[in-house]
């Protein structure tokens, strides 16, 4: 009974850090005010989405990027007017393929659409008094959560509950002792963990808002994390979260984001757990959605393990990197043999290859969930 207890805890560890990043589907949707002429709307339409790809909210440091704002149209594909909160609005799906060249032309490095999602512990502090910001209608919720959605940054909020309260106060946030922060953060499965400090500070005797924060971001191929720290100071509020959501942005990106090369290399991919063809099909889709994978064939299969060709645009170790964030498949240690007997092998499609391929370069576990 010992060992049983001991292996489901062991389990609910595991399955506790297991990491459940979002896959962004709106990365090449802009939404644009539609109280601006033509010209106007496609242009912020298409400076909102290479902000969203990039981290870069000014773009003067790429000229000729910025130049392709006064010809945006050719970059839009369709778009609908909507009605959001009494205002008149513009959905705008702009080209990703024709973005992506560009940005690749310029040698800017691109931020796939699988992000880590984050979760943010928020205190306020008030004179002496500090408590959690935790209501959903107070203001600086409302504005975090409609710009780091725009920017295409997941967040979670805690649940603030006697189960946090128990294990977590206002000074563990603010002062940034992450042993309880971490315990307290378990429960949520979180890609990465956020505390953020919002108080007021007194520059040359004008009274500004700023916000601080800590990160905690896990090391690919690594157990360890670490922790990064930074702050932003403004005059309102509004402006104090569109501060923090450029600065954030910046930071995920240059640790994310990809240079696609037109070059492409072709590596060998083994995965294991993969006993059927729906299996098969299921983990070829998974890839081909990634940032960098321009094709994915399948070159073996056994009875419990695929080997694929992967023709990226990227290096191996930012395939990897960017799989860490996908939860359907976990970096294995490679097989020293690949199986060469298959049963029932002559009712397989005969697009499947039987015949000798080179070892696997990197190999991993499909998890069906």
């Amino acid at each position: 009974m010992q060992a049983i207890r001991l292996l489901l805890a062991t389990l609910l560890i595991l399955l506790s850090h297991r990491v459940t990043a979002v896959e962004i589907d709106n990365l090449y949707v802009a939404d644009v005010s539609a109280e601006q002429n033509q010209r106007q709307w496609q242009s912020n339409a298409l400076a909102q989405v290479i902000s969203r790809l990039t981290g870069i909210t000014d773009l003067t440091s790429y000229p000729a990027i910025a130049s392709e704002l006064n010809d945006a149209g050719k970059y839009v594909k369709q778009f609908e007017s909507v009605r959001l909160n009494g205002n008149n609005r513009l959905r705008v799906l702009l080209d990703s393929a024709l973005i992506k060249v560009l940005l690749q032309q310029q040698g800017v490095a691109i931020w796939g659409a699988h992000r880590p999602e984050i979760l943010m512990w928020i205190v306020q502090q008030q004179g002496a008094d500090r408590s959690f910001v935790r209501q959903q209608d107070n203001e600086l919720i409302k504005l975090l959560r409609q710009q780091l959605a725009e920017a295409g940054i997941p967040v979670t909020l805690p649940l603030y509950d006697i189960d946090d309260l128990m294990q977590l106060n206002e000074t563990d946030v603010w002062a940034g002792f992450w042993q309880p922060i971490s315990q307290a953060s378990v429960r949520y499965r979180p890609d990465m963990i956020m505390t953020l400090a919002l108080d007021d500070v007194s520059q040359n005797g004008q009274t500004l808002l700023r916000l601080s924060w800590q990160r905690q971001s896990p090391q690919p191929g690594t157990s360890q994390s670490r922790i990064f720290r930074n702050e932003v100071i403004a005059a309102d509020l509004s402006g104090l979260v569109s501060a923090f959501t450029a600065a954030l942005s910046a930071e995920l990106a240059a640790e994310q984001a990809v240079m696609l090369s037109a070059d492409l290399k072709s590596y060998q991919l083994a995965v294991s757990n993969v006993p059927s063809l729906a299996d098969v099909l299921t983990v070829e889709r998974l890839l081909n959605r990634v940032l960098g994978v321009a094709a994915v064939t399948l070159r073996e299969f056994s009875e419990s393990e695929a080997r694929f060709a992967v023709d990226l645009q990227i290096e191996l170790p930012q395939l990897k990197g960017m799989l860490q964030w996908q939860p359907a498949l976990v970096l294995a240690e490679p097989e020293s043999e690949f199986p060469r007997t298959v049963p029932g092998s002559e009712n397989l499609n005969s697009a499947v290859e039987l015949n000798p391929v080179l070892p696997a370069d990197v190999s991993y576990q499909f998890i069906r969930r």
